[in-house]
């Protein structure tokens, strides 16, 4: 009886897959057939932009399930939680009315969901019954840096110490970053100050021991005696400790790691060039004796070192990891035209790949336009030439939905929103707040608000914003002033009939609210005299203690290299384009507005290159294209002091991530720059030098030596001219 269900179970699954495989395969390039076939044994799929290659790893898991392997028995590591939704979707609706069940029990999710999972089950092997843990999320690591390196009197009073108020002023997002950086290349806190050294070779000693520190005293701030938020003795975790604890517990477990490498017949990892050391590790520990890993990856698409992901480490350690392992490349772009597909390929050729897993991307459609190389007076111009270039999209009958503007950092995006809105071209922009929406913009604002007028709600509002940011002169805040205290002052202002400024300046407060009131009236006057123009008024705000602020309570640096600093310095110049302070005013609020609307309809999309990575468009101008912007001045190194020879390694991965802008594109590319931008010069990137088939003629006035051989320059066009 056992044997004829077996038999019958069997004959089923057979013909499940028999009729699903049709399905399946419909469509697949011999290349994609021979990754969709593979059953046992470690693969590398090199898989270029727009190769398919989701397709083919979702349609392999669809066909492992239909031939019976059990749903439990795949794992599959995506990078980003989207992902894992988009492929767990895609495989429902193609394996039917089992789909749902089915899917339900897969091994599907990002490299920390599947930690937690595992810890939650394994935790009491390491730490026993007492060993119950909570996550260390953002909000709070961003809490205990803060105390870690603010001032013993005042973050600290009432704290333990160690591991609180260092009293060094250093930003809290690049401590966190820097530390995430180094864990996930498999560093332990034992070995600080060797990980920051390899991590940020060149970086002097102090900076190296402020970061060991600070590592030092956050890993102890995670200790149950120390924990600022706990509420109950537990041990906390951030994202990266999800990881190392899963690796330990494999490296030093041996029943841990049979149990995973029998329960795991088959493991596929996506985007593993964007993986870190760390999660490589896991992944091959877990991986079972028949060495059943199925990996998709591509070193020219490597943009994320900044969160610890290292291709070297990972993609390129393919051979070495599994000696009997093959590699099969996806060479076919089926995205972008054969024209994009040949300039991409001259860029990515100059990457520093080893031969065994560079890809060559070959083109399936025709040739279409050369992608265009404009240089610009400045952005503001740059932004104006864009902005009419989309109005003629318009006037064609073509959607704005087609198009995208890709950027490097969000600082860039100010003059493209205020030359869209201007134009009237509706836009999004994608995985950031708008320019003049941003905290640090709004706050600086506040101040020029308060510069300008003081009575109205509108200036109330400024001013429970900035209240509690101190001066130089006192230091530090004597008191916070919070909800409750301006409260009070409306309570108070109602009862008088007069402004809210008006109540803090005559109120009757206790010593410490006082001293603070004081504190902020008198930054407020010394921001209204500096002068009457905008710019004189917020670089004032930022001399008399905004800037320290900002870097003590947010940081400077967010994520992909983002600087709130270039923020800040963005308003501060393009406030120069207006005559008085109450001009600047009425701008911003006028665009905090309009930017503000959620876009109706058809409109286009803005965003960094990071955000971009998977994501495709008919049309793409990738702005900003300058040495300095791309690559990015805080990415390179150079062998002399005049900053003319780079070091190579240094600008690899800005290659990549121009690489990735470009084959975003699916018919056109526009290339373009300012000559000028935050008063500084620009020439354009070196990476144009690279890509020959552009056309381009070649110009010894960028000075900049590459070590590459080939060279070019733009085409000018400079008749947009500054606001």
């Amino acid at each position: 009886m056992q044997a004829t269900l077996e038999a019958l179970t069997q004959d089923h699954d057979a013909a499940r897959a028999s009729l699903l495989g049709t399905k399946l395969t419909d469509s697949l390039n011999s290349y994609q057939l021979q990754a969709y076939n593979h059953n046992e044994g470690p693969l590398l799929v090199l898989a270029g932009a727009g190769s398919g290659k989701t397709t083919v790893l979702t349609r392999r898991i669809a066909r492992l399930l239909a031939e019976g392997i059990p749903a439990e028995k795949i794992f599959v590591a995506t990078f980003t939680k989207k992902a894992a939704d988009e492929m767990t979707s895609r495989l429902t609706a193609m394996l039917g009315e089992s789909g749902p069940a089915m899917v339900e029990k897969l091994w599907i999710g990002t490299f920390h969901s599947h930690c937690l999972r595992i810890l939650k089950t394994e935790w009491t092997l390491l730490h026993g019954k007492a060993g119950y843990f909570q996550i260390a999320d953002e909000h709070w690591q961003m809490r205990v840096a803060r105390a870690i390196l603010g001032d013993r009197e005042w973050l600290a009073k009432g704290l333990p110490a160690p591991p609180f108020g260092m009293n060094i002023s250093y930003d809290p997002k690049s401590a966190l970053s820097a530390v995430s950086a180094v864990k996930n290349r498999g560093y332990s806190v034992e070995n600080a100050e060797a990980a920051f050294r390899d991590h940020s070779p060149g970086t002097a000693d102090a900076g190296i021991n402020t970061l060991v520190r600070f590592w030092r005293n956050y890993e102890m701030a995670k200790d149950v005696k120390f924990d600022l938020l706990t509420k109950k003795p537990s041990r906390r975790l951030d994202f990266d400790d999800l990881l190392i604890e899963t690796l330990k517990l494999l490296q030093t477990n041996d029943s841990v790691r049979r149990k995973y490498r029998e329960m795991f017949t088959m493991l596929s990892i996506d985007e593993t060039q964007d993986t870190s050391a760390v999660q490589w590790e896991i992944a091959r520990l877990m991986t079972s004796e028949a060495g059943n890993i199925f990996i998709v990856g591509d070193i020219g698409q490597a943009i994320y070192s900044f969160r610890g992901a290292d291709p070297n480490s990972t993609v390129a350690q393919f051979t070495a990891a599994y000696p009997q392992g093959d590699i099969l490349r996806l060479p076919t772009n089926y995205r972008s035209s054969a024209t994009i597909v040949r300039v991409a390929n001259e860029l990515i050729e100059r990457a520093g790949i080893d031969e065994r897993y560079r890809l060559q991307m070959l083109p399936s459609q025709e040739e279409a336009e050369i992608p265009t190389a404009t240089m610009h007076v400045d952005a503001d111009a740059e932004a104006d030439w864009l902005a009419q270039e989309l109005v003629k999209h318009q006037s064609r009958g073509k959607d704005l939905h087609d198009c995208a503007i890709l950027f490097r950092t969000n600082a860039y995006s100010r003059a493209f929103e205020e030359s869209l809105i201007k134009h009237g071209v509706p836009y999004r922009l994608e995985g950031a707040m708008g320019f003049y929406g941003r905290k640090e913009i709004r706050d600086l604002a506040a101040f020029l608000h308060l510069s300008v007028e003081r009575d109205s709600p509108a200036a109330a509002e400024a001013a429970k914003r900035i209240l509690n940011v101190p001066s130089k002169k006192f230091g530090k805040p004597t008191h916070y002033l919070g909800g409750a205290f301006c409260a009070q002052v409306e309570l108070e202002a109602q009862r008088k009939g007069i402004s809210f400024y008006k109540a803090l300046l005559t109120g009757q407060f206790k010593t410490a609210h006082g001293l603070a009131i004081l504190d902020f009236r008198e930054m407020i006057k010394a921001v209204a005299e500096v002068g009457d123009t905008a710019e004189a008024r917020l670089r004032k705000a930022r001399e008399l203690g905004y800037d320290d602020y900002l870097l003590r309570e947010e940081g400077h640096v967010e994520e992909e290299g983002n600087s709130r600093l270039d923020n800040l310095e963005e308003l501060c110049v393009s406030s120069q384009s207006f005559p008085t302070a109450k001009d600047y005013l009425n701008f911003i609020l006028a665009q905090q507005q309009t930017a503000g609307q959620e876009p109706a309809g058809d409109y286009v999309e803005m965003m960094t290159i990071h955000r971009a990575k998977g994501l495709e468009w008919d049309v793409v101008f990738v702005v900003g294209f300058a040495q300095g912007m791309i690559p990015h001045h805080r990415s390179l190194r150079f062998f002399d002091e005049d900053k003319k020879q780079l070091i190579p390694d240094s600008i690899e991965e800005e290659r990549r991530l121009a690489y990735v802008a470009l084959t975003r594109a699916k018919k056109v590319v526009y290339l373009s720059w300012p000559q000028q931008h935050l008063a500084r010069a620009l020439t354009r990137s070196p990476f144009l030098r690279e890509m020959p088939s552009l056309g381009l003629i070649e110009d010894d006035a960028d000075g900049l030596d590459t070590g590459i051989e080939g060279s070019s320059t733009e085409r000018p066009d400079q008749k947009s001219k500054k606001r």
